[in-house]
């Protein structure tokens, strides 16, 4: 049996994951919206903070995972970072969608967007660097590690549901100051909850502690590392997009009333609970590589049919194919990087979970970059501004922000994962440890 399985009991583990995509979701999707069309401001100063913001994003992300793999106390490595990051997690998220009356809708209000959505996405940062470090450490049998990701991650999805789906009929009802409180504080609770009975091993807090020098060479010579990361920083960039425009494709696209969204997104992510299980099964039967391109293919492609529909059952019906195609990348994504620390870790004898998952955040993060030169293009392009000034053509300017720019997005995706080459467990396991 494996050691600790008794306490790192994998529906407490994918409780954090819950909690994370309940109050991360709904500032996702509902940030842009809520300051452009609820209070007015600027599509053009959002995009510019979302520049400031994704530049600090991208550089806080290695900065927390090498704080992390050099952590050695008797609680853990991760476990201090956790308990020290998420209240600041949802603190912030409740006070990002908690904007002061007094600042109007200019300079003032771009300023509190900015900094709130990079406090935000810093108390994430290292909670979700921190948490998903845990996977490999935990789960050392891969079929046990692909049964934890695969719960975790269909956990996500009853998050993204809340978080995404049913937050406009939430804040119709409350508004978004109180919803963003309810979530936040139910976030708080269930990561907690579940960190606590986490038990990491000994033996890795125990190991020797990685350099930075090292580390970065590790990262920079490794072929397959920047392939799975500009992968990856392609499909971040479509699902930003994706959640980012649903509420716009409903209120310009279909020409409906904004509480609408709720059931394309329900269609989305509830599709992709059961499909979950499917993919679970498709990558301890074809692998982990295999099913992973399979998804990413499939996503871009379940997005075409988005484009020619022009109601709310058909969008729908098309949204349970991209649910399928969501929830096939997500079960393959942190399982493609467990493979990249255990090879890391079998050729050099060091543990630095978090430094890879940093290293690839760090590029998947700049991804905001994408999403903010989109923003600009809607503008420049269609002349969608914000919600007193949406352009001529708002409908066009939608179906581009959540179809055309995404499906080209995965194309991109796709051509880098099929680059990838792993080596098989049998050569990992052979290869001596080397030093950097």
């Amino acid at each position: 049996m494996e050691k600790n399985k008794t306490c790192n009991r994998p529906w407490r583990y994918s409780l954090a994951m819950f909690g994370l995509s309940i109050a991360g979701y709904m500032y996702v999707t509902y940030g842009t919206f809520f300051y452009t069309e609820t209070i007015g401001l600027s599509m053009k100063l959002i995009a510019l903070g979302n520049v400031l913001y994704a530049v600090w994003d991208a550089f806080n992300d290695p900065i927390a995972g090498y704080l992390s793999d050099r952590t050695r106390t008797r609680w853990g490595r991760r476990k201090p970072w956790l308990l020290a990051s998420v209240p600041v997690f949802v603190l912030s998220s409740i006070l990002f969608f908690s904007p002061p009356a007094s600042l109007g809708t200019g300079v003032g209000l771009a300023v509190y967007f900015t900094v709130f959505l990079m406090l935000t996405e810093t108390g994430n940062t290292i909670s979700t660097v921190n948490y998903h470090s845990l996977l490999p450490e935990l789960y050392r049998d891969e079929k046990r590690r692909n049964q934890a990701n695969a719960l975790r991650q269909a956990m996500q999805l009853v998050g993204m549901i809340i978080g995404v789906s049913l937050v406009p009929m939430i804040t119709a009802a409350i508004g978004y100051r109180a919803t963003a409180l309810a979530l936040g504080l139910l976030s708080g609770a269930l990561i907690l909850y579940s960190i606590l009975g986490c038990r990491e091993r000994s033996e890795f807090s125990q190991s020797e502690q990685p350099g930075l020098l090292a580390s970065l060479k590790a990262l920079a010579t490794n072929a397959n590392f920047w392939l799975v990361s500009v992968s990856h920083f392609f499909y971040q960039s479509t699902s930003g997009l994706l959640l980012a425009g649903i509420p716009f494709y409903i209120k310009y696209a279909l020409q409906l009333p904004d509480s609408n969204a709720t059931f394309l997104s329900a269609a989305v992510f509830v599709s992709a609970i059961p499909s979950m299980y499917l993919w679970y099964r498709l990558i301890n039967r074809l692998g982990t590589l295999k099913c992973w391109r399979i998804a990413l293919a499939w996503l871009g492609l379940s997005l075409v049919p988005m484009y020619f529909v022009h109601s709310l059952l058909p969008a729908c019906l098309a949204g349970v194919l991209v649910g399928v195609g969501i929830a096939g990348v997500t079960a393959n994504l942190d399982m493609v990087n467990s493979v990249l620390i255990e090879d890391d870790a079998a050729r050099y004898g060091v543990r630095r979970e978090a430094t890879f998952f940093a290293g690839i955040s760090f590029i998947t993060r700049l991804s905001s970059l994408t999403r903010s030169g989109v923003l600009l293009l809607l503008f420049t392009l269609f002349g969608f501004e914000s919600g007193e000034s949406p352009g001529a053509m708002p409908g066009t300017a939608a179906r581009f922000m959540m179809i055309v720019f995404p499906i080209a997005l995965m194309a991109f995706s796709v051509c880098a994962s099929l680059l990838v080459r792993f080596r098989a467990p049998a050569a990992r396991a052979a290869k001596p440890a080397a030093k950097l």
